[in-house]
């Protein structure tokens, strides 16, 4: 089968490659040079989270963010990515930019889990450029969504899209508890069935609001089930009794929460372009009568409260191990936890800062989608 030619290259490394470091700035502290762990990745050029129409920075990036280091495994992962993407004829600069993520949020998995993380980023890229292609097809995204729940309770695959996400599903499950299984299965349904309820924002005869949308993007952001994920990265799968834990659910929400504002900040610049009115910017923007840099402004601060409650929460996670009693293995388990919430949270505003503005960037995915769709 022919390799798919990208502006990537082969093995897809200039694309890791192509951020460079970040802006010299004495208002931040950064960690010294040979303290710095080896990275194939560069820091992120945190320059290119600008907008295109002003040149002013659209978030002022936290201090961990811009001293976040991507997984080591990094430029192997994207290589393998490539060739998966290849095979299913699915291979587009956008699911492969996108694939990337995983080594940020993500940093410290083997190389083995690490490819199946890359494949699931890419995959998210493609599932939803392909859902947001059908556009007011919620017919069709119903069937599309129904087919790939299926297959997580045994169901065959009966189209393209269904085969691609079979494999993904056959092999994140291998080596895995029931218990865990059952967990993340629960949340690929939720990711899957909220894919007609985001298509349907574009008709208007009924407004969304805030509370609504953040809830929403719960199963369509897929950040809970990242998180998830997060327990086979770290080969630390978390038991019912710790994983239901208050302050640990909480914290993966906050940790939502935070990351879809961060994420409509930089895509509301997409957006506008497409007159697609379906992020947090536009709704404030709609529900407070101001200008998009308010809105904007307003995102941001939100996001340095929701950064402060999840400070306040992992106070409120230890000291719930102690009333729960938490034996030591629960301990280490609930550390865990909300480890891979600061990995998330950490790894995508420093990815995001350096890739959410390119996306527009890369070649269109018309052609992909017309192949899932034939």
């Amino acid at each position: 089968m022919k390799r798919v030619e990208t502006p990537t290259g082969r093995d897809g490394r200039a694309l890791l490659e192509e951020a460079g470091r970040p802006p010299d700035s004495t208002s931040r502290r950064y960690p010294p040079e040979e303290k710095r762990e080896r990275s194939v990745i560069p820091t992120p050029n945190l320059e290119t989270g600008r907008a295109a129409t002003n040149g002013e920075q659209l978030l002022e990036v936290h201090e961990a963010a811009r001293s976040w280091r991507p997984n080591e495994n990094a430029a192997e992962a994207l290589a393998h990515t490539a060739e998966w993407l290849t095979r299913f004829e699915v291979h587009t600069p956008r699911a492969e930019r996108y694939a990337t993520l995983s080594a940020w949020v993500y940093p410290t998995a083997s190389l083995q889990e690490l490819e199946v993380a890359y494949d699931i980023s890419a995959f998210f890229r493609i599932y939803d450029d392909f859902t947001d292609d059908l556009a007011a097809d919620i017919g069709r995204i119903n069937v599309i969504s129904a087919e790939l729940t299926g297959i997580l309770y045994g169901g065959p695959a009966k189209s393209r899209m269904g085969a691609i996400f079979h494999d993904l599903w056959t092999r994140q499950i291998i080596s895995s508890p029931d218990h865990w299984v059952a967990r993340v299965a629960e949340h690929w349904e939720w990711y899957f069935n909220t894919q007609a309820t985001y298509a349907a924002m574009r008709d208007h005869r009924q407004e969304t609001t805030v509370e609504e949308y953040l809830e929403l993007r719960l199963g369509n952001g897929a950040v809970p089930l990242c998180l998830v994920l997060g327990e086979k990265m770290n080969y630390t799968y978390l038991s019912p009794r710790v994983h239901h834990c208050t302050q640990l659910r909480l914290l993966r929400k906050l940790a939502s929460d935070i990351i879809v504002y961060c994420n409509d900040v930089y895509s509301s610049v997409r957006d506008e372009k497409r007159d697609d009115s379906r992020n947090l910017v536009t709704i404030i923007r709609d529900q407070s009568h101001c200008t998009w840099l308010e809105a904007v402004a307003e995102c941001e601060q939100r996001m340095r409260t929701l950064d402060q409650s999840m400070r306040t929460m992992r106070q409120r996670l230890s000291i719930a191990c102690e009333t729960l009693q938490f034996t030591d293995t629960e301990r280490t388990q609930a550390d865990m936890g909300a480890k891979i919430v600061d990995d998330w949270n950490w790894g995508y505003q420093a990815w995001a800062a350096a890739n959410e503005l390119l996306m527009d960037s890369d070649p269109p995915r018309e052609e992909v989608s017309r192949t899932l769709t034939a």
